[in-house]
């Protein structure tokens, strides 16, 4: 059960783009709780369950496992790691120097190019950013056919 429980409540954190902390200050819940929570170790008191469900926008039910949430269901979780600039020029249908020139010049509102050792720079992109920028049906569309 607990583990049903973790993969929906992150689920709904991802769609909500909520962080542990944020969800924890929504919530007035200690940060503790909600990586106990998170790690499978605790479940939360119905009252915080609904304070939960309140602040993701679903319902304590769908946290629960009792119900499903259709919202949740079609969406799938966005990646919780930086896209590569590969997969990102996929989702474009661009290429990868116009990925990395973009993100150089700040032209690009999704990610960062950040110097690294001489002429080089390590390029970091926001799942949830891309996809505010290509737009969600886009955006899932390519996480479904595989962001690889």
């Amino acid at each position: 059960m607990k583990r049903g429980f973790v993969n929906r409540l992150r689920a709904a954190m991802d769609r909500a783009e909520l962080k542990q902390a944020q969800l924890a200050e929504k919530i007035g819940a200690p940060r503790s709780a909600m990586s106990q929570y998170l790690a499978g170790k605790n479940l939360p008191g119905e009252e915080r369950l609904e304070a939960m469900a309140q602040a993701l926008g679903c319902s304590a039910g769908f946290l629960r496992g009792d119900e499903p949430d259709e919202a949740a269901e079609r969406l799938p979780a966005l990646p919780r790691k930086n896209i590569s600039t590969a997969a990102a020029a996929r989702c474009l249908g661009k290429s990868n120097q116009f990925i990395r020139v973009g993100l150089q010049s700040g032209r690009l509102p999704f990610g960062a190019a950040v110097p690294g050792g001489g002429s080089r720079f390590n390029y970091y992109i926001s799942p949830s950013r891309l996809r505010e920028f290509v737009g969600a049906e886009r955006f899932d569309s390519f996480l479904k056919e595989g962001m690889k």
